[in-house]
């Protein structure tokens, strides 16, 4: 609940006020029963309340709180913080208030089946609760898509002596954590997700936790809060009750409701997520003629008129053509061998793909003497034509069309150029995938080669760019794309300011982090223009970092924004994107405040893993290595396509799993389709892929793949294979709700899901067969019971 602002009273008056904030005739109720107050003025007061399923006892010098079930068990809510003296306490038969410190004020409620807590501040400050830091047999926590933490369990203590902190909006997928005992867990529902921490550490041999909230000055309402409940300890029951109270206070929208607004969304359904590679005009497989290649462009360098090579290296030479300079430079010695090394076909394509997005590629002198063909002259014929028609594609597929005439018999057919040819869609549509998700690197992909766009759509797949409005960089200096602004004036009037009043950098330290609350014009001003002047429009959009949760307080003075403030204009942008152009919206991550804001997520069953381990991302001599951002051949990027191996540190944090759980599909399996992060797809790292597929059943996760022509043909197999398994269940899982999950072994190696009353799915993670229901399931295979018709499956990745 929030509570209205605060206004300075005579101190009884004030106290009875927040009441009536909370519950307008508690305060009348107070007066009524002229309760006591200042009895916190007597040291080692504890005070209890109770209802008929539960009792607490409140200590408010330190903050500590105890519960008591119906049989007499005891539960630590909050271990004692250091004491404090408090004031002006107020209490009934379930009520309970008192302040304490520099005007921080707790209001604290026994409801049915929960307490209900809110602490106020009238100043800047931080507070530490709860503190647990009791006896407890584990931690249950949205640490992504879900992880059961022993609470003894030696590696997970080392990893929090390095790693102590999670963002509360961040780390933490849906807004809860629970604690585990014996019988019972304590779920710790967060009622204001901004400006929180989690800080988990070692207490008398096992892990303890405390939860820090910041009261900042970009806030007005300063407060924060909890429901706690004490259920069954049941990662279903911790999960379910978290569910319960998200749609009490906002119903979430099913994929089917979001598909009564846009039919597309229904294409997911049974889909893999493919990210295709063919963000160049051309790759070296699409010269056909090497040799031939190389002899007209060396004859027609030395021609003493002007001709389509002398143009081109002209364009070379320009200042903005970083390739195309180093090419000139290499030239001679191009030119004089007859062997032409890896290294000078992919500098020349570099430098061509350069000059080929260039206005002024076509001369008309140079190519005086080339015959074009018919859509060639139609294209010069509409270039000539005022009005639409002029933008970047049909620039693109002139230049296209200028080069193959120019170079007749050197080249593939233009429109398989880039490495994606249009074959691939037949192929993997062959293959049996009905439907898919096809990412791309950026709209650009789209406008040069805009038949592979039609074709997918034409296929029924979803196709769409990567975008973000994240990163902004010196005008003049963009490293990438998306950190390009039309509005140059941007990168110095809106910025996000942090509270040491310095701009907030952004991705890779490069550039600034583009305010959210200042972006909208910029937004509509690029999708416009993409969407305008794209002659085959996307039918997806991708959205990167505004669903991850990495939201900022913007101390610029004069429009000091907050992180709701932040998140609020994230969202508001997305809606935008989403209905301006009915587009299927994905965001990396997918955290569950946008859960009725987008249709899928990347990056919650599988996280970017070990940001700062250089031996995974900057030594490219260990074997560990990840691979670059950027390929040298314009084929998929080392960092997507590399397969490498991972650290055992990782693959026991990330990929055992004994610790792994599906508490988002426990509350939004039908809501959003959440995948790996696209650092980390389904075969990424050879050892873990039999593993990945196994969860991505059971999960009901879609697979991740990074794919051009060459990469389709090392992996169709495997991908064929396991899409004809996991777009059937998929299909039918992903309408309905995950109602339950279960560990069928001590172990926790054995695990069961199931989907409403129609399937469930028994995966054997362990290296021993396992029977279930009189089936046997033997290691690393898991078994599909279709409970409608009786049907039993047995998978083998």
């Amino acid at each position: 609940m929030r509570l209205a602002g605060w206004r300075k009273l005579p101190v009884g008056y004030s106290l009875l006020l927040s009441f009536a904030f909370i519950k307008p005739c508690f305060a009348q109720q107070l007066i009524q029963k002229k309760l006591t107050a200042n009895l916190a003025e007597q040291s080692g007061q504890i005070i209890s309340l109770s209802n008929s399923k539960i009792k607490i006892k409140v200590s408010p010098e330190n903050l500590g709180i105890t519960a008591t079930d119906e049989k007499g068990k005891q539960y630590v809510i909050s271990s004692p913080s250091a004491r404090q003296t408090a004031h002006l306490l107020q209490q009934d038969e379930t009520h309970l208030s008192w302040t304490f410190g520099k005007g921080i004020t707790v209001f604290l409620k026994l409801q049915e089946d929960y307490v209900d807590l809110d602490i106020k501040s009238a100043d800047t400050a931080h507070l530490v609760w709860p503190k647990v830091e009791s006896v407890i047999s584990a931690f249950t926590i949205p640490l992504h898509q879900g992880k059961y933490i022993p609470a003894g369990d030696e590696k997970w203590k080392a990893h929090f002596v390095k790693n102590p902190l999670v963002s509360g909006s961040q780390d933490l997928s849906m807004q809860f954590f629970a604690v585990n005992f014996t019988e019972k867990a304590l779920v710790y529902v967060i009622k204001n997700m901004f400006n929180n921490e989690l800080k988990f550490y070692t207490h008398e041999g096992i892990l303890a936790a405390q939860f820090k909230h910041e009261f900042p000055a970009t806030v007005k309402d300063k407060q924060f809060g909890f429901r706690i409940y004490l259920v069954d300890n049941d990662p279903v029951a911790i999960a379910k009750t978290y569910k319960k109270y998200v749609d009490e206070r906002s119903p979430v929208l099913t994929l089917e409701d979001k598909a009564a607004d846009n039919p597309n969304i229904r294409k997911l359904y049974g889909a893999p997520h493919i990210y295709i590679w063919n963000n160049q005009f051309l790759v070296a497989d699409d010269v056909k003629n090497w040799k031939l290649l190389k002899d007209k462009i060396v004859k027609e360098s030395a021609s003493g008129s002007i001709n389509p090579t002398k143009h081109i290296l002209k364009l070379f030479g320009l200042k903005d053509a970083e390739a195309g300079k180093e090419f000139l430079a290499q030239f001679n010695e191009f030119s004089r061998n007859n062997y032409i090394s890896r290294y000078h076909k992919n500098l020349f394509l570099r430098a061509l793909n350069e000059a080929l997005s260039k206005k002024d590629f076509y001369n008309v002198t140079a190519w005086k003497g080339i015959v074009a063909d018919k859509q060639t002259i139609a294209l010069l014929d509409k270039r000539n034509t005022p009005g639409d028609g002029n933008g970047a594609t049909e620039l693109y597929q002139l230049n296209k069309q200028l080069l193959n005439n120019a170079y007749t018999g050197c080249l593939q057919p233009v429109q398989d150029w880039g490495g994606a040819p249009l074959a691939l869609l037949d192929e993997m549509q062959a293959a049996g995938i009905k439907t898919a998700w096809l990412g791309l690197n950026d709209w650009v992909s789209g406008e040069i080669h805009p038949d592979f766009v039609l074709k997918a759509r034409e296929k029924g797949y979803l196709i769409g760019p990567y975008d973000s409005y994240h990163s902004i960089h010196p005008p003049g200096k963009e490293v990438w794309l998306t950190a390009k602004f039309e509005d140059t004036s941007l990168y110095n009037k809106a910025y996000v300011m942090n509270k040491n009043g310095k701009p907030a950098h952004a991705f890779l330290g490069q550039g600034r982090q583009l305010s959210p609350v200042l972006a909208m014009p910029a937004v509509k001003q690029r999708m416009s223009a993409v969407m305008k002047d794209f002659a085959h429009e996307f039918n997806s959009w991708f959205i990167d970092c505004d669903g991850t949760g990495e939201i900022l307080d913007d101390y610029t003075p004069g429009r000091m924004t907050s992180q709701e403030q932040d998140l609020e204009a994230r969202i508001r942008r997305m809606n935008w994107i989403r209905d301006q152009y009915k587009l299927v919206i994905g965001t990396e991550v997918g955290n569950d405040f946008v859960a009725n804001t987008i249709a899928f997520g990347h990056g919650m069953t599988t996280p970017v893993i070990a940001w700062n381990d250089p031996d995974m991302r900057k030594n490219k001599t260990s074997e560990y290595y990840i691979g670059a951002y950027y390929s040298s051949d314009g084929g998929v990027p080392g960092r997507y396509g590399l397969q490498a191996p991972m650290k055992d540190e990782y693959l026991y944090l990330y990929f055992d799993n004994r610790f792994n759980i599906p508490l988002f599909q426990l509350v939004y399996n039908n809501s959003v389709i959440t995948s790996h992060h696209w650092e980390c797809g389904s075969l990424k790292i050879p050892g873990e892929i039999k593993n990945t597929e196994l969860k991505e059943v059971l999960y009901n996760v879609p697979p991740m793949y990074h794919l051009n022509q060459s990469e389709w043909i090392k992996y169709k197999e495997i991908i064929s294979r396991h899409m004809k398994i996991f777009s059937r269940t998929h299909e039918l899982a992903v309408k309905l709700e995950m109602t339950d999950f279960k560990w069928l072994t001590k172990d926790r190696l054995v695990q069961r899901t199931a989907f409403g009353q129609t399937m469930e799915v028994i995966a054997n993670f362990s290296k021993a067969s396992f029977t279930y229901q009189s089936k046997i399931i033997p290691a690393n295979d898991l078994l599909i019971h279709n409970l409608l018709t009786d049907q039993y499956e047995l998978y083998n990745p």
